[in-house]
């Protein structure tokens, strides 16, 4: 774990990368993770993993959280994916706890020697899933967006799924999720105007981006609370709870 860990965990320090995002927008693509890092005496520095900006050691932080993107793991043009990929399997050889959420749960899975590739079921809006840990991933619904599918090896558990695939999967530390649990009107706002390029133009994509919003204006309250309790029990999960901190 990282060297900076304090008793109670404050000071602990957290990597949360980024992708695709202008600069003004990277608070808020993290969404409600952030106050729930931030909250628990996480100290958080955050990153564009695409833009080529100089990452810590693995070794030097005790938690790295991979958000979403407007890419895709399986897209080889792209530069930096494979860079990101490698850095994450230097973190799971040094243990550092990693949660990956949507396009991060995917890069996770890549890096556990799993594999990516289009989805025949896309999913957008609030979805339950099926838990064999409803410990640590409830049943939600929660938030999707994403047009690609994970596949992993045997040696990785999948706790999550539902008919469109895999929703969850630990191994380890590590947990990898398919949703979003840190949506928030914000983040989705941060979804809209704040990615770059041509890849994060969302009107493209059919989907109902006004019903959409009022949903999430709607489930504000309870995604929230149910991103930070999926937090917690990460946390727990990883041996980063409070009842596990030295």
């Amino acid at each position: 774990m990282g060297e900076r860990s304090a008793e109670n965990g404050v000071n602990r320090r957290a990597l949360a990368l980024v992708h695709n995002v202008l600069p003004e927008y990277r608070r808020a693509i993290v969404g409600t993770l952030l106050p729930a890092m931030e909250s628990r005496g996480f100290l958080v520095e955050i990153r564009a993993a695409d833009e080529g900006e100089a990452l810590p050691a693995p070794g030097e932080v005790d938690l790295i959280v991979v958000t979403g993107s407007a890419d895709s793991v399986h897209d080889e043009t792209l530069a930096w994916v494979e860079p990101e990929r490698q850095y994450l399997q230097d973190a799971v050889a040094t243990e550092v706890p990693i949660l990956g959420v949507c396009f991060g749960g995917q890069i996770l899975a890549a890096a556990l020697g799993g594999w990516v590739a289009p989805s025949a079921h896309p999913e957008h809006g609030f979805t339950p899933v099926r838990t064999t840990r409803p410990g640590l991933v409830a049943t939600g619904p929660w938030m999707q967006y994403h047009y690609d599918t994970i596949s992993l090896p045997d040696v990785v558990d999948v706790i999550a799924e539902n008919d469109a695939g895999v929703q969850a999967f630990v191994s380890g530390p590590h947990l990898g999720v398919q949703f979003h649990p840190e949506i928030s009107p914000e983040c989705f706002a941060a979804w809209r105007d704040g990615f770059s390029g041509t890849k994060g133009d969302m009107s493209d994509h059919g989907v109902d981006l006004g019903g959409l919003a009022r949903a999430i204006a709607a489930n504000a309250e309870i995604a929230a609370r149910d991103c930070d309790l999926l937090f917690e029990r990460f946390l727990d999960h990883a041996g980063l709870g409070e009842s596990t901190v030295l």
